[in-house]
């Protein structure tokens, strides 16, 4: 029996070393990704965060270029294109992507979708460093991408976050210093010499705020111009329901706070947000408690304003009744009846009045005389392919757009309309109030039809369709 406890014991070795040499060694179980409320930044640690990778993985982006900023970014690729969106500073080529969505910020899943690109718009080829840098960040998509930026569609959501600080969701828009580009966004033509930020909610309204510079806002046949400091409005429909369905609102002070959560620190161009433009002076007083209000003006009993004066003076700060009539050429009592006015010495800024069309004398603020803005044209009826010159002068004005283009105070252009046209003069005086003013061109109908090679210049016939009769 001795002998065998020996051999027993090196017989469970030998059992317990197999054991341990066969039995499979199990894999390390991978970490717990943290929880949210564990590891995740604040709000607005997020947002910092956020604006630091994308500035450092997005410089010298070039013209035409998109740059993949934070997650999460959904692109509609063109058929074909190589490139592909999944890390921070991937690039593409402007041309390759149909469709742009960024992702709106949750603080719980770490995520703020940004994305920033340059086009070209209408800048010349001759400007190659000269681009307009876009910055689409938060719950918005933007379709119909291309260099000219000429038939653009874009979409704000109008999602809240539970963090107070989160920035808006939109789009940022930036040209180059002191020139001036245009842009087609949704319908309506935005032209900036400046800073702007737009939003679009579906069914709703698109807004566009002027954060430096200026903005010429057109749409309907209307046209604003929203100096820093101000925002508009244009309501949205349609069948998309993004398309505007009408003209610009007037400027409105913009939300100062909201705007400042921006990410204004990816734009190409350093700026400072101005205050909004009704803290520097430009907004009519409220009247004080228990004093009737200078804007109600009283009506007498079944008076009509006179309708054959189709033009309106809107009153400035500083006017009166008879300096208005001076302007226009007229009496005071046939300014105040034609305006169902009682007492003359009740007008306010703001005001609309029916006048003549033509005035001759323009008040400054000061009560002083200055010359009346003109706005001509030398024929207001044309033959086909002809064409007349735009005269105009606005000594004195601040701005001076020519179908929102800014033109200087005084100047001439010759134009060639195909067709009936009405061509407008916007004029942005001292104090920031604006004006339009407006010509219109029509167009000779042919009365027979024109015969090329009589050797008469005939209706319907120009240099380019019968150069033999009118060469």
């Amino acid at each position: 029996m001795e002998k065998k406890y020996p051999a027993l014991l090196m017989l469970c070795l030998l059992l317990a070393a197999c054991h341990l040499t066969a039995a499979p060694v199990s894999p390390t179980a991978p970490s717990a990704a943290p929880s949210p409320s564990s590891a995740s930044l604040s709000c607005t640690q997020l947002v910092e965060q956020v604006l630091d990778t994308v500035g450092a993985a997005c410089g010298e982006l070039g013209r035409n270029q998109l740059c993949y900023g934070h997650r999460l970014i959904e692109v509609e690729w063109q058929p074909g294109a190589s490139a592909s969106f999944t890390t921070a500073g991937d690039r593409a080529d402007l041309l390759e992507v149909v469709q742009l969505s960024a992702a709106p910020l949750d603080e719980n899943a770490q995520t703020w979708g940004i994305v920033l690109f340059k086009a070209q718009a209408n800048l010349p080829d001759t400007l190659p460093g000269q681009n307009v840098t876009f910055v689409l960040f938060g719950d918005t998509r933007i379709d119909g991408l291309a260099p000219d930026m000429q038939a653009v569609t874009l979409r704000t959501g109008i999602g809240q976050t539970t963090c107070t600080d989160a920035p808006p969701n939109g789009l940022l828009l930036q040209s180059p210093e002191n020139t001036q580009v245009s842009l087609n966004i949704n319908g309506a033509i935005l032209t900036l010499g400046s800073t702007l930020y737009v939003s679009a909610v579906e069914n709703g309204e698109m807004l566009v705020a002027t954060l430096e510079g200026a903005g010429v806002i057109s749409a309907y046949g209307s046209a604003r111009v929203i100096q820093a400091g101000a925002q508009t409005r244009l309501p949205l429909g349609g069948v998309s329901g993004l398309e505007v369905i009408g003209p610009p609102a007037e400027p409105e002070p913009f939300d100062a706070t909201t705007l400042a959560r921006t990410p204004l620190s990816l734009l190409e161009r350093a700026i400072s947000l101005p205050e909004p433009l009704s803290l520097r002076g430009n907004s009519t007083p409220t009247p004080s408690a228990g004093r009737s209000a200078p804007f109600i003006t009283q009506t007498p009993a079944n008076c009509v304003p006179r309708a054959d004066w189709t033009a309106t003076y809107t009153v400035q700060r500083g006017d009166t009744l008879s300096v208005i009539a001076r302007r226009y050429g007229i009496g005071l009592q046939a300014l105040q009846e034609g305006n169902c006015i009682t007492n003359p010495d009740r007008i306010a800024a703001g005001q609309e009045l029916r006048v003549p069309q033509q005035a001759t004398v323009a008040p400054t603020a000061a009560g002083i005389t200055a010359p009346a803005i003109v706005f001509s044209v030398d024929s207001t009826y044309l033959a086909p392919g002809a064409c007349t010159t735009l005269r105009w002068n606005a000594a004195g004005a601040r701005e001076v757009y020519l179908e929102d283009e800014p033109v200087d105070a005084a100047n001439t252009r010759e134009v060639c309309p195909s067709q009936r046209a009405t061509y407008t003069l916007l004029v942005i005086q001292a104090d920031g109030s604006q004006t339009p003013y407006t010509v219109t061109v029509d167009i000779q109908q042919p009365t027979s039809t024109p015969m090329c090679g009589n050797q008469i210049c005939e209706v319907g016939e120009n240099g380019q369709n019968c150069p033999r009769d009118c060469g």
